[in-house]
């Protein structure tokens, strides 16, 4: 199956073809607003950080989000520039949350490493998110 007959198959119909880019857009948004506020208010963002996977339920909609971010990805590709890349960031993401949502106890472990390690390098995730945001953007429109 091709990457174009997963994005057929994603939207078949003109509505979703539409909720797939809110999606997108939504996720572009998310990024270049933890960016942002990464460098104005990087107290709030560690505390946001902090919040991710504080339990099964706060876990699932993580997961549940980026599997949902990931198909959107996924069906919107073919109308971006470099869609093999957006397709396969997609499909990382999609793939990556099923063991997500199954695995709470391995997703805590990891996390406990990543959270720190995020805050410390914060002002670079910052940039990252924006440039990140932007790439989108760019790819987008």
């Amino acid at each position: 199956m091709s990457m174009n007959d997963i994005a057929q198959a994603l939207t078949q119909h003109d509505c979703l073809a539409f909720i797939w880019k809110l999606v997108v857009w939504a996720s572009i948004a998310y990024l270049l607003a933890l960016g942002v506020l990464a460098f104005l208010r990087p107290a709030s963002v560690n505390r946001f950080l902090d919040g991710y996977v504080t339990s099964k339920g706060i876990n699932f909609l993580e997961a549940a989000l980026r599997l949902v971010a990931g198909l959107a990805y996924m069906a919107v590709s073919p109308d971006m520039q470099l869609s093999a890349l957006f397709f396969t960031f997609g499909a990382i993401l999609a793939i990556s949350a099923i063991p997500m949502m199954l695995l709470y106890e391995t997703h805590k472990r990891y996390a406990a490493w990543a959270i720190p390690f995020a805050k410390r390098i914060l002002p670079l995730m910052a940039v990252m998110s924006i440039a990140l945001g932007a790439l989108i953007t760019w790819a987008l429109i």
